[in-house]
């Protein structure tokens, strides 16, 4: 059904304070995330009634406004009917819990590289699994072009981050940019590998691989923001163009390899380390824990706080145990609104439900589900959670890991299988066929609109 997206943009800016209650807006896959100046004046029910709008939460310090499939029309038409600036960034607030300042902080670091991370993630995962099944043998060039492509991006990622983090940090991205590109450079690399002694200045360096690396580089930019921002007081304009960034290239790059590098390698090391030596100890009560919180962080985007840890794993593992245990989300809450969709007499919410259904079964998008539906009649959403916690158990006792990071969505289930193995789809099955049975047969009927309007 066509939508006036300029009118629904009008209304929520209205609902929201007006324009000038407006710091920042962004957007991910289905949210608008506003940062507001006072959220008080925002008119959360109104907003949570407007056709168009799935719901409302405020989660990691923003005001986000679940739209759903068609959030970036919204977003595209917000300056067409107001003077916001769209991607604006505003500095970290004061206040705030340092959990929440740090989920902003991730989650704005890692959302605009989003597209490009799945679509990379999907094909390594696709050329794995037709080298799995004997369609492509890694001799030859086909198999080994096509995978550079897929992993070109995990390769180069801390360039990627660079500039995000650069961005977060408020200093120059090329400089930020040009760090990177020197840990990532052959030479480093090959030293790594050699393992023989290596100094800069005569100082002693402990190299570490930085190619695929998530945090090293984080670091890294922060301190190149404070470098920077120290020089530009000292140094006199007219030398600033020339000093400043070779300087703080030196002593940012430097500082890495003497310390950020090894420091945080050692601690990745110990995170990596401890995680996959819980769930081989416990692997049924941890993947159980895992997978029925993983939902939940979802809802206020506390998830984003795991991907460093997840690309850190598999940089340093090869793989990732995480990701495997978690796979059963997006089925859970597609057959949730699945068997809504069929139960339902009310026209509105088939529709809402069908197209939630269908978002998150083949694109593997949960929200417009999660908000639309599941969690506002609360009884498919504790169903789908204990058994997405069921299919944590399973994976994890499995002890199953995952390569790369990839939408999980119907479509995907081949390159899973080629990648991680049945069991996962076994896994993803049993929360599959759980939560759609328990569901249709006794967690939602029609009497629950009414107790929820």
């Amino acid at each position: 059904m066509a939508r006036d997206y300029e009118a629904l943009a009008r209304t929520i800016v209205e609902l929201v304070g007006g324009e000038d209650n407006v710091k920042s807006v962004t957007h991910c896959i289905t949210r608008l995330r506003f940062t507001l100046n006072d959220e008080k004046k925002a008119q959360t029910e109104r907003l949570n009634q407007t056709e168009g709008v799935i719901s409302v939460l405020v989660a990691a310090g923003q005001y986000q406004i679940v739209i759903g499939n068609h959030v970036t029309d919204v977003y595209d038409a917000l300056p067409k009917v107001s003077n916001i600036q769209l991607g604006g960034e505003v500095e970290d607030e004061a206040g705030g819990s340092i959990v929440n300042r740090a989920i902003q902080l991730i989650s704005g670091m890692f959302m605009p590289m989003l597209p490009a991370m799945s679509a990379a993630g999907l094909l390594k995962a696709f050329v794995i699994m037709a080298n799995s099944f004997g369609w492509l043998a890694a001799e030859s060039t086909t198999y080994q072009l096509l995978y550079a492509i897929g992993d070109g991006f995990f390769y180069f990622m801390p360039v990627f981050l660079a500039r995000t983090a650069a961005k977060k940090f408020k200093c120059n991205d090329w400089t930020a940019m040009a760090i990177a590109v020197a840990l990532c450079y052959p030479t480093l690399s090959t030293l790594f590998s050699a393992g023989d002694p290596v100094d800069l200045f005569g100082i002693p360096v402990t190299l570490i691989s930085y190619t695929s690396s998530v945090i090293p580089i984080i670091f890294a930019v922060y301190a190149q923001s404070w470098i920077e921002k120290g020089l530009n007081k000292v140094v006199p304009d007219i030398l600033k163009g020339l000093i400043v960034p070779v300087t703080t290239l030196v002593v940012a790059t430097a500082l890495t390899l003497y310390i950020i590098g090894p420091v945080t390698d050692f601690i990745g090391g110990l995170i990596a380390n401890g995680l996959t030596s819980l769930l081989e100890v416990a692997p049924l009560p941890a993947g159980f824990l895992i997978g029925l919180l993983w939902p939940c962080l979802i809802i206020f985007g506390m998830h984003w706080a795991f991907i460093p840890i997840i690309q850190m794993n598999i940089g340093m593992l090869g793989y990732d145990v995480i990701l495997p245990i978690t796979v059963g989300t997006n089925f859970a809450m597609g057959f949730a609104v699945l068997a809504i969709f069929l139960k339902t007499k009310n026209t509105e919410l088939k529709e809402l439900a069908g197209a939630a259904a269908i978002s998150a079964l083949l694109a593997g998008i949960t929200e417009p589900a999660i908000y639309g539906a599941v969690l506002k009649y609360k009884r498919p959403f504790v169903i789908a959670i204990v058994s997405c916690g069921i299919c944590g158990a399973i994976a994890a006792t499995f002890g199953l890991h995952q390569p790369a990071l990839m939408t999980t969505s119907l479509i995907t289930i081949p390159a899973i299988i080629g990648s991680v193995g049945m069991e996962d789809v076994i896994a993803l099955a049993v929360a599959s066929v759980l939560t759609f049975v328990g569901t249709l047969t006794f967690g939602f009927n029609d009497d629950m609109i009414l107790e929820n309007n």
